[in-house]
């Protein structure tokens, strides 16, 4: 007996929840934030409410909610898709028309997908399946946010971008000399010219996107170097290296504006795309964020404090050990140059002996030894060969180690200020909290109702249920808009540590990929620059062999 009347109180409260809720339209979503906010598990368990505490709580909701029977429509981003869209002309293969995936009606698809979700049998059965604890030790949230529309579905793999060469181009009498750079994208079969300022345009511009992604870092702009080759070339590839950095990251490979960087040929109709992002501005709320399956999570929990107050720890070591390892590159730089030229050094020395040698053959009629002439041009070669190895060695100790540092330190500084955008908004998030819960207290403690910001229809339901000396109750209604303001901002926090912990981790993962490949590479350099060292040794043997032991060479071969 005991058990259905149990079972006739749950399908009560039920039939309740079903009936003011759920069939009036109001958002579900919501109302369980409501409920978690008047009782810990308020939003996961029916089974805690009485069937009077529901109808008053739902009475208290209605009255600060409108209901909504629509779709949830997403806030446009700042820019005007439209108008992108008609002067955007991309310049795509014929074959590769054919690829482009249909994404509108997929996007649709999707959006209604995650609005119907939280919809499903009965309130209760909902709330068993999505809990969602709101505290400050686990909390977890899935955000609806903005879809990305695929411009093309070619994979990284199957691409290859290339920087193939600079040039300079002579300013006018009213502008200055600069450099373009030649952007090979294959197999699409796309080339453009681009400035720097272009790439750094792209940077801003996909920084200003997607906020909470990694962007792989540009070189610092100097005018100094700026006519040196040299440093030209290692600008190149730097440049090179940033963009095959994007085309590893899924969703900026589809962004339209980078989509734009490498299609459009005409400088006129590029320049006009740079203007039209003129009226982008930064993204900040969480419902224009771009994702590739139009959701973004949200997670504040024990285990994440905890990777990344020692993932940025990890990450501040490993900056100081890159920035290390760039220095000892550039010392090991000038350590084979000055090894080289000492070799070199002693070449020209064996040089200056063989002259010494040659003369005195060349002076007398009787007692040459014209074996002392090849002895001195011996060493010489020998030591020439030698120091052409080491110059070799030279430019690949420049483009596979100190090249290779030195994107990668910059890549961590990128990280760093990732980082420093989590700490920004969870200080932002706690100041206000602490700020705000010392107003609630002292509201409370004065019960002066007029200053809660409460409608007094709501004011008269609490003091009807004897709920004002509640003090729970009462600093979840008070301050409506505060407490709205702070949940954005905790939230925005909470966007903010799960991606610290996203990105960081991709990029690490990411590391051992680029680190093991690059330095496959290098040991092959070194196992063929010792290969070619081996044939200069062997040849010197066979040389200073037959100065030592001719006539034994001789009778051998005879």
């Amino acid at each position: 007996m005991q058990y259905q009347n149990e079972s006739e109180q749950l399908n009560r409260k039920q039939q309740l929840l079903r009936r003011e809720i759920y069939d009036k339209g109001y958002d579900c979503q919501a109302f369980q934030d409501y409920m978690e906010q008047l009782k810990v598990n308020g939003g996961q368990d029916v089974n805690i409410w009485t069937y009077q505490e529901l109808q008053e709580a739902i009475s208290l909701f209605q009255t600060t909610n409108q209901p909504q029977m629509e779709t949830i429509e997403l806030d446009d981003v700042s820019y005007r898709q439209s108008e992108f869209d008609d002067h955007a002309q991309f310049e795509v293969p014929q074959n590769l028309d054919e690829q482009l995936p249909q994404v509108k009606q997929e996007q649709q698809l999707q959006n209604q997908k995650q609005q119907n979700q939280i919809v499903s049998n009965g309130m209760h059965e909902e709330i068993v399946a999505k809990p969602s604890v709101d505290n400050e030790r686990f909390y977890q949230k899935v955000h609806l946010c903005k879809l990305q529309d695929k411009k093309m579905i070619l994979t990284a793999n199957e691409i290859n971008v290339q920087i193939t060469k600079f040039e300079k181009i002579q300013g006018g009498l009213l502008s200055a000399s600069y450099y373009i750079y030649i952007i090979n994208t294959e197999p699409i079969g796309w080339n453009v010219q681009r400035r720097y300022n272009d790439f750094v345009w792209l940077r801003e511009v996909l920084n200003k996107m997607y906020p909470g992604r990694y962007i792989p870092p540009l070189p610092k702009k100097t005018v100094l170097k700026n006519d040196q080759e040299l440093y030209l070339i290692k600008r190149m590839k730097f440049l090179e290296k940033f963009l095959q950095g994007l085309f590893q990251i899924e969703l900026i490979r589809h962004d339209k504006w980078f989509y734009a960087f490498l299609s459009i040929k005409e400088e006129k109709d590029f320049k006009q795309i740079q203007k039209l992002s003129t009226q982008l501005s930064r993204v900040t709320k969480l419902e224009q964020i771009i994702s590739l399956d139009g959701q973004v999570q949200l997670q504040i929990n024990d285990n994440l404090v905890t990777y990344n107050q020692e993932s940025s720890s990890l990450i501040n070591s490993i900056d100081l050990s890159y920035k290390k390892l760039r220095k000892e590159s550039k010392q090991l730089l000038l350590d084979f140059d000055q090894l080289s030229n000492t070799i070199y050094n002693m070449g020209q020395t064996c040089t200056d002996l063989y002259q010494f040698s040659n003369k005195f053959n060349q002076s007398i009629s009787q007692g040459k030894i014209s074996k002392l002439d090849i002895l001195y041009i011996s060493m010489n070669n020998m030591l020439v060969q030698w120091g052409n190895n080491l110059t070799a060695q030279i430019k690949i100790v420049q483009e596979e180690l100190c090249s290779f540092f030195k994107f990668h330190h910059h890549s961590i500084t990128s990280l760093k200020e990732f980082i420093k955008q989590k700490e920004q908004a969870q200080q932002e998030y706690e100041k206000f909290k602490s700020k705000l819960e010392l107003k609630k207290h002292k509201l409370f403690a004065s019960q002066d109702f007029n200053r809660w910001e409460v409608p007094s229809i709501q004011i008269k339901a609490l003091q009807d249920s004897n709920l004002t000396q509640n003090r729970e109750v009462c600093l979840a209604i008070m301050l409506p808009q505060e407490t709205t303001l702070q949940e954005e901002l905790k939230n925005i926090f909470a966007f903010y540590n799960y991606q610290q912990f996203s990105e960081i981790n991709s990029h690490l993962e990411n590391t051992v990929t680029a680190f093991s490949e690059h330095f496959i590479k290098f040991c092959s350099l070194q196992k063929e620059m010792l290969a070619e060292q081996k044939l200069v040794w062997d040849k010197s043997i066979v040389n200073f062999n037959n100065l030592h032991y001719p006539q034994q060479i001789i009778l051998k071969k005879t």
